[in-house]
């Protein structure tokens, strides 16, 4: 089977203002939060090179499928509308949401495999596919990985929320959260990326109520997309990263696990995640039988499920 290799240091970002690429760095150590950092350096953990370049490998397979599966759940919810089987909509719409966040949050990281540019219009393709701008989920996210739970950490914030607070905030979370990584970038395209991208969920309402008189099908999808963004603050900031330890890399936790990581796409490896972001989605199961060894040494402490 022919693999190939993902390298993606960082996201270059080309702009023509600039002279030369502008460089958005993944998961650098964070300062002044009063927990343990989330730097495997701190921690004594051995770079990914040690562990293993085939953490970085994908099958030709997963580098064609991986990328047409969101499409491929969007076609499922069509042919489910179609037909008529509304009691299993909300079944393929959170196989939708689950695969199209993880693939996205894939490809912001650099860890889908894709050139800088082709990047670009990926997170924009994406943006279309969840109703929410690509650009700034990179923005934040990266901002996140670097200011874990600091306190200009929008992302991570929820963790500090009691669990009906963060729940409370999702209907106007993606608002506060555009927001924010607006405020963030410092390069002239990416707010110009950003701004296209914040009409897309207006104009698609704006279709969807025109059409309802014919199909209510893109109403149904904006809405159960809209739903599935106001968990995040639950699901990305509460529930890994809530009550933090001072130990160290005591700011995120790990879900271990066959079926119940599997059925998150394996984002509940977050603090491996953390530690490794550049490692793709699928071969997080792989990258946590590896660091076994130095969490027992280190005494960090795992939730194992089934």
């Amino acid at each position: 089977m022919t693999t190939i290799q993902l390298l993606h240091p960082a996201v270059s970002i080309n702009t023509r203002a600039a002279a030369s690429p502008i460089f958005i760095p993944i998961a650098q150590p964070a300062h002044g939060n009063g927990h343990g950092h989330l730097n495997r350096r701190e921690a004594g953990l051995p770079s990914l090179s040690k562990l293993g370049g085939d953490l970085l490998v994908a099958s030709r397979m997963q580098r064609v499928i991986w990328p047409l599966l969101p499409l491929l759940t969007l076609a499922g919810f069509v042919v489910i509308y179609i037909r008529h089987l509304y009691l299993l909509l909300p079944l393929i719409f959170l196989v939708h949401f689950l695969i199209s966040v993880t693939f996205t949050h894939d490809v912001l990281h650099g860890a889908a495999g894709f050139k800088p540019r082709t990047t670009e219009w990926v997170l924009f393709g994406m943006s279309l596919l969840l109703l929410e701008s690509g650009h700034a989920f990179r923005q934040a996210h990266l901002h996140h990985h670097s200011h874990c739970l600091e306190e200009n950490d929008f992302e991570g914030s929820p963790a500090r929320m009691r669990f009906l607070q963060a729940l409370a905030i999702g209907p106007l979370y993606l608002v506060k959260h555009w927001r924010h990584a607006y405020g963030l970038a410092k390069s002239q395209q990416q707010k110009r990326w950003m701004l296209v991208e914040l009409f897309i969920p207006v104009l698609f309402l704006i279709m969807a109520i025109m059409l309802s008189s014919i199909t209510m099908a893109p109403l149904i999808y904006f809405i159960f997309m809209w739903l599935g963004s106001c968990l995040y603050p639950i699901t990305t900031a509460w529930l890994p990263h809530f009550r933090p330890s001072n130990a160290l890399l005591g700011q995120a936790r790990s879900l271990r696990g066959k079926i119940i990581p599997a059925l998150l796409c394996n984002l509940s490896y977050h603090l491996e995640h953390h530690l490794y972001p550049q490692v793709p989605s699928y071969n997080l199961p792989r990258l946590a039988e590896k660091l076994d060894p130095y969490f027992e040494k280190l005494g960090v402490s795992l939730l194992h499920v089934v």
